[in-house]
């Protein structure tokens, strides 16, 4: 019986593989407290380039009153090559219970922010958020991906739509607090390559289980060659 073997190069692609499930790339991109407060002109956004793995946002905002900072506005580009697969509000941390997120594409806003329609894509965030239609009960979306949420026109109505993964190119998001108290938040971005299946750890499954057959079958060669 012939096998292939199990050669030192190929145990080293598995070890390499298993070590990138294990820990995908993740990198604050922009934090308030180290770099300044997030553009407040929805004309002209803080530009960020994402990049592959987890991408993180930090910041704070406090509601609309004289000297208070109750938008952020921020611009994310996705390299060619790759998408957005998922906008995590990771972390809320306000008395009320609920901000506001959405986006539009393109490297800044136009038209209203408080109107529906000058959205692709919207929703409220927070441990108690309320969205329309699907979820009147308020809910927390701690540790939840907003895309799916913020593409369905039944938690968004009167957004113009887009279909996730983002793709690439360029989109405003705004986050917001309308009500005068601060609210803490993170927002993780997940980037992957287009060549890579969803999960990103598919192909390298399929390598680490082929490693496993191949030394499956030379383990049934020597039991072979000993029952003969």
């Amino acid at each position: 019986m012939r096998y292939t073997p199990v050669t030192k190069k190929s145990l080293f692609s598995a070890a390499v593989c298993a070590l990138l499930v294990a820990a995908p790339a993740k990198a604050t991109i922009y934090d308030e407290a180290v770099s300044g407060d997030l553009s407040n002109d929805k004309g002209a956004p803080t530009a960020l380039t994402l990049t592959p793995g987890s991408n993180s946002v930090i910041g704070t905002v406090n509601g609309f009153a004289p000297g208070t900072d109750p938008q952020d506005w921020v611009s994310f580009t996705i390299p060619t090559g790759f998408v957005m697969t998922s906008y995590i509000n990771s972390k809320y941390d306000s008395t009320d219970p609920q901000g506001f997120t959405g986006f539009q594409f393109g490297s800044s806003f136009s038209g209203d922010e408080f109107v529906a329609i000058s959205y692709a894509g919207y929703a409220h965030f927070g441990f108690a958020a309320t969205n329309p239609d699907k979820n009147p009960v308020a809910a927390s979306t701690v540790g939840l991906n907003l895309l799916p949420l913020m593409a369905d026109p039944s938690f968004a109505p009167g957004a113009t739509g887009f279909t996730p993964p983002l793709a690439a190119g360029t989109y405003t998001f705004l986050i917001q607090q309308g009500d005068p108290v601060t609210t803490g938040y993170r927002f993780n971005m997940t980037v992957r390559s287009v060549s890579v299946p969803e999960p990103g750890s598919s192909l390298c499954l399929l390598g680490m289980g082929g490693l496993a057959i191949l030394a499956l079958r030379r383990r049934l060669g020597y039991l072979d060659r000993r029952i003969r």
